[in-house]
Parts: C-alpha cells; sequence; structure tokens
C-alpha cells in the first residue's frame, strides 16, 4: 500500500471581479463603444463606417462584459451587459448632440433603450455561459452571438432597394455572423454543428428583431 499523501486539489472557486469594478467597466465600455461609433461614421470608409454603426456589433460589447464578469453572479453579468447598451445610447446620442450643438429627437435614443433593456441582460448572460458552460448551453451561447450579426446583415440585405448604399456591410454581416459558430463553436465538427443548428434556429428570430425595431424607428 502507498503511503504517499494524495495531491491536494485546488478547490478554490474563480475569484469573481468586483462587482463595482464590473459595472463601472461596462458602462465606461459602453460609452466609448457609442461615441466610437459615430466618430467612426466619420473618419471611415463607407462600408467600415455601416458596420461601425450596428447594433448588433454593440450587442458585442455586452457579450464581452458577461464573459469579463463570468465568475460574478448571473445577475450582475446581465447588469453589465444592460450598461454597455445604455450607455452606448447615451454616448452616441450624447456625442451627436454636442458635435451639432443642437437638441436630438428623442424617440429613436428610447427605442434603443428599450431595445437595450432586452439585449443587453441577453448578451451579458450569454457571455458567461460561454465561459462557465459546455455542450448546448455554450453552443447556444455562441450562436446567439453569430445569429444576431446575420440577421442584420440578413435583414439589410432583404430590404436591399433601403440599403443600397451598404450592401457590401450587409453581406460582410451575414458572413461574420456565420463565421462565429465555424470559429468559436467548439473543438470538433460535431460540436460546430450542434452550434451551426442553433444558429439556424436564432437567425430567423433575430430577423423578426431587426424588422420590429425598424418599425419602431420608422413610427417617429
Amino acid at each position: 500500500m502507498s503511503t504517499e499523501p494524495a495531491p491536494v486539489q485546488d478547490t478554490a472557486p474563480e475569484r469573481a471581479v468586483p462587482l463595482w469594478a464590473l459595472f463601472v467597466l461596462s458602462g465606461t465600455g459602453g460609452l466609448i463603444v457609442g461615441i466610437a461609433t459615430m466618430v467612426a461614421q466619420g473618419l471611415l470608409p463607407d462600408a467600415a463606417a455601416w458596420l461601425a454603426n450596428s447594433g448588433a456589433v454593440w450587442s458585442v460589447a455586452a457579450f464581452a462584459a458577461g464573459a469579463a464578469g463570468a465568475a460574478a453572479r448571473p445577475w450582475a453579468c446581465a447588469v453589465a451587459g444592460l450598461l454597455t447598451q445604455w450607455c452606448a445610447v447615451v454616448g452616441y446620442y450624447g456625442f451627436t448632440s454636442l458635435l451639432w450643438l443642437g437638441a436630438q429627437d428623442l424617440w429613436a435614443p428610447l427605442v434603443w433603450m428599450a431595445c437595450g433593456a432586452l439585449a443587453g441582460p441577453l448578451f451579458g448572460l450569454a457571455g458567461a455561459v460561454w465561459r462557465n458552460r459546455d455542450g448546448w448551453w455554450r453552443a447556444g451561447a455562441v450562436a446567439l452571438l453569430g445569429a444576431v450579426l446575420a440577421a442584420e446583415g440578413v435583414f439589410k440585405l432583404v430590404n436591399w432597394e433601403h440599403f443600397t448604399h451598404m450592401l457590401g456591410t450587409a453581406w460582410t454581416q451575414a458572413l461574420l455572423g456565420l463565421a462565429v459558430p465555424l470559429l468559436f463553436g467548439g473543438r470538433g465538427w460535431a460540436d460546430r454543428a450542434r452550434t451551426l443548428a442553433v444558429f439556424a434556429v436564432l437567425v430567423p428570430l433575430g430577423l423578426g428583431f431587426f424588422v420590429l425595431a425598424d418599425l419602431a424607428v420608422a413610427a417617429s
């Protein structure tokens, strides 16, 4: 019989980011995303500028915030995601008002605040799931991130007569969305196939979301 002591395993849980730091960084990051979106539209070539001005791209910030706070409680990741979206709206429209030295119509910011209230927590939680879980949970999180990018691109392609100035951007978004489950869907083709299956279900749902958001903005 061996008398050597069994190796001691480190069972200490992953240390969570302090909530105040997670929230401050998420809000600050959202403000930067919003301001950068406005600045990019004036500095980048047309296709890249329209890609910067994308609600789907904003959702990536919420996903990143949730992933950064993955060791925190789920509600904290949801709040972090929400802060990125609301602060991005404040940064974008606030900077626009300062740039043009005039008051802006409040309807569009309110619509995007409402969209952020849904997308922020959803993608914040997805980021945490991507860091913490495996199997179908992880597949769903990756598929969600890819689907929102692809759905916005498909929305512009379906309504091409209104987006003739950004069809290149639309194709770029659709292909980027498809690349996400292929690149991050898992280590093997079985994992990628599972992620693509969820992706195929979520893209039409995302398309419906963009249709509703467009109708709400157009109602102003």
